[in-house]
């Protein structure tokens, strides 16, 4: 941030506001990417041991020839690998629910986590439909609702009309001629609007957050002060 801001610029039109604003906004994108550590995903660990997978290919073996042959000792064959794999599936099901067991204490609380996720209500998750007639078919996945709900807001939303009113463009043509002064805005006001500011608040287009600005040096702070300032002068003028 000190390498890079230079506070001397001058800024004489709105095109020169413009291009230091785009500037800060680069050097806070910029200045975020390089401050935030990477994080490597997560790859999930194959837990499924080695007896448990013999079973399920002896098992695709035995279902395969069955179904080639249809034979009744291919069948017997292919009964018998489907019933050894259930067992060994329940029996590690029941060794991993006893040794989940066997972990909780008392002493850390552990005792009582299962008990109160059981106590929590049940958040319902009811299907929807669109409201025509005749109804239409119910959604009920995530991926139906989702494509319910982008094929009812592209009916329903249109975009806006961009061209332009003749009477308001001439009105915002007229030259506005400010008597009033304009209220000094120093560094300590830029602070608290700072302050105020909600950090969980998604950022906009510049996808810059409350956090980030939180987080400026005094040049930083001092350098969006003097853009602020130039931007409303122009603006009043």
């Amino acid at each position: 941030m000190r390498a890079t801001t230079n506070p001397a610029v001058n800024l004489k039109e709105q095109g020169d506001v413009q291009i230091a604003i785009d500037n800060f906004t680069c050097i806070l994108q910029h200045a975020a990417k390089v401050a935030t550590p990477c994080r490597n995903p997560q790859r999930p660990t194959n837990t499924i041991p080695s007896n448990i997978k013999k079973l399920v290919a002896v098992k695709r073996n035995a279902r395969s020839n069955w179904q080639k042959t249809h034979t009744p000792d291919s069948r017997h064959i292919y009964n018998q690998a489907s019933n050894k794999l259930k067992q060994a599936l329940h029996d590690m099901k029941n060794a991993s629910f006893t040794e989940y067991i066997s972990n909780l204490k008392r002493d850390d609380n552990s005792i009582w986590k299962p008990i109160r996720n059981k106590r929590r209500p049940q958040t319902p998750n009811p299907p929807v439909r669109l409201n025509t007639t005749p109804p239409g078919p119910w959604a009920k996945s995530d991926k139906e609702k989702a494509e319910l709900f982008a094929t009812y807001l592209s009916e329903v939303f249109t975009p806006y009309d961009q061209a332009p009113e003749q009477d308001i463009e001439q009105e915002l043509a007229k030259p506005i001629q400010s008597l009033e002064h304009l209220p000094a805005f120093s560094l300590k006001t830029l602070k608290q609007e700072i302050k105020m500011l909600n950090p969980p608040k998604a950022p906009g287009m510049d996808l810059i957050t409350a956090q980030m600005l939180k987080e400026l040096p005094h040049e930083g702070l001092t350098h969006l002060l003097l853009v602020v300032v130039r931007r409303v002068c122009l603006d009043s003028w």
